[in-house]
């Protein structure tokens, strides 16, 4: 056997290790820079790429969410021509479905739907849209346990993921620093039930004003019915 056949295996591990190293440096998260102490998420406006899954079966679409912290949110389910096949809307525990198509809508309150409800899962918005309890960078590479829910944090500080006491997860990843914030490109939710939600913003606004009647329904001129009728979702 010559040298360079010799030396081959020992070539190709040495190869291996410089590309594992490489991809380990590429990886590496940057602490993100313009932050501005104290600030906090007041409105969200976006385009969003959404999929869902639940038991076997699976949706995905792309619309634009409208979202004033603490709860209320107005999201538009576009066609892939753009025209608007639904739009859902949330304040606290009511939620309302409009299918402008059909001039129909259903609303009720999530609390009084089945347990085995798909929309269940939506009970969860407000607790995925609340801010870390600590200030961000929060401490590094650790969790902590506040009134029951577990955070863990990342190794630059940002809020990484957070547990539930009920078993529902939502983890937060891509951050970018947007008018000061730190705010996470994709939000991955799973509720204790093994459905799962995945959101990716598109360009989003942090904090522009929003006018009060986009978060509201106008549900005048249409069949409304209760929402333990809707089944689209």
């Amino acid at each position: 056997m010559t040298v360079h056949k010799r030396l081959r295996p020992l070539l190709l591990i040495v190869l291996l290790i410089g590309a594992a190293t490489l991809t380990g440096c590429a990886t590496v998260k940057k602490p993100l820079t313009g932050l501005v102490p104290g600030r906090g998420i007041t409105t969200v406006q976006s385009s969003v790429s959404l999929s869902a899954t639940s038991g076997e079966r699976s949706s995905a679409g792309r619309g634009y969410l409208v979202y004033q912290a603490p709860d209320l949110y107005h999201l538009l389910i576009l066609s892939p021509f753009g025209q608007t096949m639904l739009e859902a809307f949330g304040e606290d525990d009511r939620f309302t479905c409009v299918i402008p198509s059909k001039q129909v809508a259903f609303t009720g309150l999530l609390s009084e739907l089945p347990e085995q409800s798909a929309l269940k899962s939506l009970q969860l918005f407000r607790w995925v849209m609340a801010p870390s309890p600590l200030p961000v960078p929060g401490p590094l590479k650790e969790k902590v346990e506040v009134a029951g829910t577990t955070y863990y944090f990342d190794e630059v500080g940002m809020l990484e993921r957070k547990v539930a006491p009920s078993g529902d997860k939502v983890s937060y990843q891509g951050y970018q620093s947007l008018d000061g914030v730190p705010f996470p490109e994709t939000i991955e939710i799973r509720n204790a039930t093994g459905g799962e939600v995945r959101i990716v913003f598109d360009e989003p606004q942090l904090n522009a004003p929003v006018e009060a009647s986009t978060l509201k329904p106008e549900l005048s001129g249409m069949a409304v019915y209760p929402l333990s009728e809707f089944r689209a979702m």
